[in-house]
């Protein structure tokens, strides 16, 4: 067990996204006595995004595909509260909850993922980690010869309306709706081609050239006029921050996402940073996806050290692009970056090989000792590490994934 220390800053953490559980694992490695962490967590436990589509189409186990938020807190030292966040202060240095007192702050982080820019009905995809779960009980209750349509032309539409066919195949018929004119129309002609074989391969119909704009009454109505008969519809569309964020006074970007600077601080709150979907780097945008919140999860852990130690910030240069991967079924993937693609068997090996290893290193953490990583549901109090200080790591190497 750690020996109990004075604490002199609360670290909150909230959202038990991919950047934060590097955080953790960071603060696993190297503790920083007298920084007491906390992370604040909606589920128990937290899907890899990479892993999504694949745990859909019934390759991986449940436990294969997800992080235990207490085995992770406990692997820190840190204590871990499961519950929504309902608000924040900033300026008072406070996340706000429905059913408990407010939980004060010193640093604060957010990796809260973001949610669909969808329009009215239907399932959201992300949040992640309240999707299965829906998908499960569409399941449940989807007749032989129902009809559901994904919503989304891009990687992530694409992928999932494989996925979801493959995992319903015989039961029901999977409509993929693109607004573009063609599904991933700014991808390379190998990859378009690709996918296009890999759709037709899981018998998903595509819709093109019409934006969703709300379903009801077992359609999905389209902005020219069109009208889809589908039994549900899944959003895959691009992504916009928590409704929290805005609200609580952060300097938001037009979508709602936090706005930091190149050290992932936001512009507007010294003692506030965040990381992933929810975050908008400013002069340094990259895509809502998972990989770069990976990449963003060891700079944020080196700069929340060095914010507590009150030392200067470094700055985030994160490459240009990133190679994405995309699973097409029966065992093969494609993957690109920029204009270079290649598509094949292997690539999937590839992918299952990167996923698993970066998953690996949060599944093998152990705990620090017995009182560590003291677990709320809802509105009990919280104690852990003694209550005399979690640690918090510094940066360190994280595998990169695509997906």
């Amino acid at each position: 067990m750690q020996p109990v220390m004075p604490v002199h800053t609360d670290l909150v953490l909230l959202g038990a996204g991919h950047a934060h559980a590097e955080v953790l694992r960071q603060a696993a490695m190297r503790p920083l006595p007298g920084v007491r962490v906390t992370l604040i967590a909606r589920e128990a436990e937290t899907p890899y995004s990479g892993m999504l589509p694949g745990l859909v189409r019934g390759e991986y186990r449940h436990e294969e595909a997800h992080l235990d938020c207490a085995r992770l807190a406990a692997a820190a030292g840190a204590r871990l509260i499961l519950a929504a966040a309902t608000g924040i202060d900033p300026v008072g240095r406070a996340v706000r909850f429905g059913a408990r007192p407010d939980l004060p702050f010193d640093l604060l982080s957010i990796d809260v993922g973001g949610e669909p820019q969808a329009g009215t009905g239907g399932i959201p995809v992300k949040p992640i980690g309240r999707f299965l779960a829906r998908l499960a009980e569409l399941e449940s209750r989807i007749e032989a010869g129902g009809r559901i349509a994904v919503v989304g032309g891009g990687a992530s539409g694409a992928e999932l309306a494989i996925a979801v066919a493959i995992r319903l195949r015989g039961r029901a018929v999977v409509v993929l709706v693109s607004a573009a004119s063609e599904v991933l129309a700014g991808a390379p002609g190998l990859v378009r081609r690709a996918v296009a074989r890999g759709l037709a391969a899981a018998g998903v119909a595509v819709v093109s050239g019409g934006r969703a704009v709300r379903h009801e009454g077992g359609r999905l109505y389209l902005d020219d006029g069109r009208e889809i008969v589908a039994d549900a519809a899944l959003w895959a569309t691009g992504v916009r921050g928590p409704r929290l964020l805005a609200e609580s006074g952060l300097a938001c970007d037009a979508l709602g996402c936090v706005r930091v600077d190149a050290m992932l601080r936001s512009v507007s709150h010294d003692g506030v940073f965040a990381a992933g979907d929810c975050a908008s780097v400013e002069g340094g945008g990259r895509p809502k996806a998972g990989v770069w919140a990976v990449r963003a999860g060891a700079p944020l852990a080196e700069n929340l050290r060095r914010a507590a130690q009150g030392r200067a910030l470094q700055s985030w240069r994160p490459q240009r692009d990133a190679v994405a991967i995309l699973g097409l079924g029966a065992g093969r993937a494609v993957a690109w970056r920029g204009r270079l693609a290649v598509e094949g068997v292997w690539v999937a090996h590839w992918k299952a090989w990167i996923d698993r290893r970066w998953m690996a290193m949060y599944q093998a953490l152990r705990p620090m000792g017995a009182d560590a990583g003291s677990v709320v549901a809802g509105g009990a109090g919280v104690g852990g590490a003694g209550d005399g200080g979690a640690g918090l790591g510094g940066a360190g190497g994280g595998a990169e994934s695509g997906g």
